[in-house]
């Protein structure tokens, strides 16, 4: 499975429960292992200093509770406990994440799924856009296409291919 190295802890179990919720979900393992290796290393303990997002695939805070539990709670969970909440997280779309860029979408910005590569999900200057200075493109804006290139480019990068 790619990015497996990334594994620090619970290597054998964690990957067995990727490979379990991907099936659950209907994606390919690939795709959910680089999503959380685009996020957080997977680093189920990585928390973004600014927005307070926590874990494998960067839990919102209001995420979380959400999800019935805090950001304290799932730093505090191992690896492979954590991937339950992601599973429960990413639940919602199964059936409409059928390529990689679907699966990071549902993590990143639900509401862009399905959506063209124009479709702007953060205004140049916008909040969105600021912190996510990684995904703009050359005007500044994150669309859903300077999104795709980034997260493909990343992979890509690393020696990996995902379709």
């Amino acid at each position: 499975m790619i990015f497996d190295t990334y594994i620090v802890e619970n290597k054998e179990a964690f990957l067995q429960k990727v490979k379990q919720i991907s099936q659950n979900l209907g994606i390919q393992p690939d795709w959910l292992m680089a999503v959380m290796a685009i996020e957080s290393g997977i680093n189920h303990r990585a928390v973004n200093k600014t927005s307070g997002a926590t874990g494998l695939i960067q839990f919102m805070p209001s995420t979380a509770i959400g999800l019935g539990t805090t950001t304290d709670a799932l730093r505090a969970m191992s690896n492979v406990q954590q991937l339950s909440y992601v599973e429960k997280y990413l639940m919602p779309f199964k059936g409409k994440m059928n390529r990689f860029t679907d699966v990071y979408l549902a993590v990143f910005y639900p509401a862009a799924m399905g959506k063209p590569d124009s479709y702007v999900i953060g205004a140049a200057g916008s909040k969105v856009a600021e912190q996510n200075k990684i995904f703009q493109d050359a005007q500044g804006a994150v669309t859903v296409g300077s999104f795709k290139n980034y997260i493909t480019n990343w992979v890509a990068k690393k020696g990996f291919t995902i379709i």
